[in-house]
């Protein structure tokens, strides 16, 4: 499966590498649903500096930093109208949310490649990180017939493998929103 490109994880994925759970269709019912960035309409990219870990750098290519409008349509929101994000409650009361994000790609039957990220929302900052395939153990890779690209099948499974693996994975992005 291709792993996501779309712009509002692009920073966060490229840290993932290719391992981040995906899926060729949405896996969060949307009974599942919330949508907890109220009435936010733009999100500024920040990642964590690498070598000091107190420091927050704005993203981007050749110092533009950026910045996405996001549109909240049904039980989901549009990211620059080209990327679909779904949020739902993880358990356990954590605060943290399940992100799906849909982002098109045309060899797919419905258009669209879904990857997944952990984010938690602490005022006007959204938080994200990416669990991955190198977190999980072989026996739980195994027994979910994963392959390389940590293709998954079902909501059931994805709730699993988050589950595995959220405490592995860093927040090291961050979205302002405003």
């Amino acid at each position: 499966m291709r792993r996501l490109k779309a712009t509002f994880v692009l920073a966060v994925c490229a840290m993932a590498a290719a391992c981040a759970f995906g899926a060729y269709t949405p896996l969060i019912p949307s009974e599942e649903a919330v949508l907890p960035l109220g009435t936010f309409r733009i999100a500024d990219t920040y990642v964590q500096d690498n070598d000091d870990l107190t420091r927050w750098d704005r993203s981007g290519s050749e110092g533009a930093y950026e910045h996405y409008a996001i549109r909240q349509e049904g039980n989901f929101y549009w990211l620059e109208e080209n990327a679909r994000l779904v949020f739902a409650p993880l358990e356990g009361g954590t605060g943290e949310y399940l992100i799906e994000v849909a982002s098109p790609d045309e060899g797919s039957k419905d258009g669209y490649v879904y990857n997944y990220a952990v984010g938690k929302l602490v005022g006007n900052r959204l938080f994200m990180k990416l669990p991955d395939c190198d977190d999980l153990p072989i026996d739980t890779m195994n027994e979910l017939a994963l392959d390389a690209d940590c293709t998954l099948t079902s909501y059931e499974d994805l709730k699993r493998v988050i589950a595995e693996t959220k405490d592995a994975a860093a927040y090291k992005t961050y979205y302002q929103l405003r």
